[in-house]
């Protein structure tokens, strides 16, 4: 793992071969993946991989250079071609962003998942889990432990540093007549209940038997965590200032405007004690806890710097790397009501578990449409009922979000693209399905 000293020499060793405002910046990530199907574990890799990023700036000239190759000549090397790459490079609107002097929170690494998620311990968690599993029923799947460490630095002596650890597991579990059920768990700081996933998905696949063809149009329907949580994710991108520019957000124009139901609140906070524990976004600013919405009204975007002086507004700290700023630690608000009480409350409806293929139809409207998966049930009288079979929907999030009728008090993790969010389940009024896979 790149430890702090060697990623501070590692930017002084480069910085100092260019006579040129510089940049540095360095990814580094040590992966173990377990892999296993047909109950049975059926691979174990290991991967690590660093990469040096070096940005020299001349005026408006601005020239990128990277290697994996950390060695000294290697580094060298670097510094050599981004130089002969900046005398080469026609000016443009390039512009260097020196490291904001805000003080940034570094976190203690936590080894809690270090020590949990050796090679060992992998193997040991999925044999417990498989051997929960009766008779007739078989599990695939992952089981992953990260660490990924991020510094950036500068030739003016400026640095930031961070690194954490990450476990996410996945699992679908089959029975002999082809019924499913998955579960999934993910965290950056205490171990999740691994054997309690593969119960969930045996569990779901017993009762997921001979599935009925559910009726199209319009339905209450209850999302589970990570089911709500796909959707999530499609209105959150939204909320890049590049989107907003480039015409294709559903916020465009829309700041303080009320466009979705009062319960509805989603922020993005780097210093939730759930989420990424990296406090500095990767341009170096400090992360800003922000409403996105905030009782249905939208309440901001998201900035990097290039974004942020255009617009004259200070940066959120939201620089993911590539223009325009992006979330990386949504949160939805509880609710007051226990998921049960949810499902036991709704007459007629249809329970979701999973999402799976989803994508934009028009994100200007957050119109999405996807498919049903491992796990989908008739509600009848406030219990759940038959399974149903894959259905695709197609839905405007502009109305669903407006028609949410009820939050779950518990929220769980879920692993997204760029970190993990932590959503409740929810109940929503007249979600449409369009047409039987």
């Amino acid at each position: 793992m790149l430890d702090k000293n060697k990623a501070r020499e590692i930017i002084q060793s480069v910085t100092a071969q260019t006579k040129n405002y510089a940049q540095v910046r360095i990814t580094a990530s040590e992966q173990g993946t377990t892999r296993f199907a047909n109950s049975e574990i059926s691979q174990n890799v290991s991967v690590a991989d660093a990469t040096v990023t070096l940005t020299v700036y001349d005026g408006k000239k601005e020239a990128i250079a990277s290697t994996n190759v950390l060695t000294p000549e290697g580094l060298t090397q670097l510094a050599k071609d981004a130089n002969a790459l900046l005398r080469h490079v026609p000016e443009g609107e390039f512009e260097a962003f020196p490291f904001s002097a805000e003080a940034v929170e570094e976190v203690p690494y936590n080894d809690t998942l270090g020590k949990a998620f050796g090679v060992p311990e992998r193997a040991a968690y999925i044999k417990e889990g498989i051997a929960q599993l009766e008779k007739g029923y078989n599990a695939s799947g992952a089981l992953v432990f990260k660490q990924t460490a991020i510094a950036l630095g500068d030739s003016k002596g400026a640095f930031r540093y961070g690194a954490y650890p990450n476990v996410e597991f996945n699992t679908v579990v089959m029975s002999a007549c082809g019924s499913d059920g998955a579960g999934e768990c993910c965290s950056y700081t205490s171990v999740p209940d691994i054997t309690a996933q593969f119960k969930k998905a045996m569990a779901t696949a017993k009762v997921a038997r001979n599935p009925v063809a559910p009726e199209l149009g319009a339905h209450t329907v209850v999302l589970s965590p990570l089911a709500f949580g796909d959707l999530v994710s499609f209105l959150s991108y939204m909320h890049s200032a590049k989107s907003v520019d480039d015409g294709v957000s559903y916020a465009a124009g829309k700041l303080g405007q009320k466009v979705f139901g009062d319960v509805l609140t989603i922020r993005d906070d780097a210093s939730h004690p759930e989420l990424r524990p990296q406090r500095f976004d990767m341009e170096g600013n400090p992360c800003k806890a922000l409403s996105l919405i905030e009782n249905g009204v939208v309440k901001s975007y998201l900035y990097d710097n290039k974004r942020a002086k255009k617009h004259g507004v200070p940066t959120t700290g939201h620089s993911a790397g590539y223009p325009g700023g992006y979330p990386a630690n949504i949160l939805v608000d509880a609710g007051d009501t226990p998921l049960a009480d949810i499902i036991a409350s709704t007459k007629k409806g249809i329970f979701i578990n999973e999402f799976h293929y989803t994508n934009f139809v028009n994100p200007r409207n957050l119109q999405i449409t996807g498919l049903t998966r491992n796990g989908a049930f008739l509600i009848e009288d406030g219990k759940l009922s038959a399974p149903i079979s894959t259905v695709r929907f197609t839905e405007s999030l502009l109305e669903a979000f407006s028609n949410i009728t009820a939050i779950s008090i518990e929220r769980e993790k879920i692993a997204g693209y760029l970190g993990i969010s932590l959503m409740p389940a929810v109940r929503i009024e007249g979600f449409h399905f369009t047409s039987k896979a």
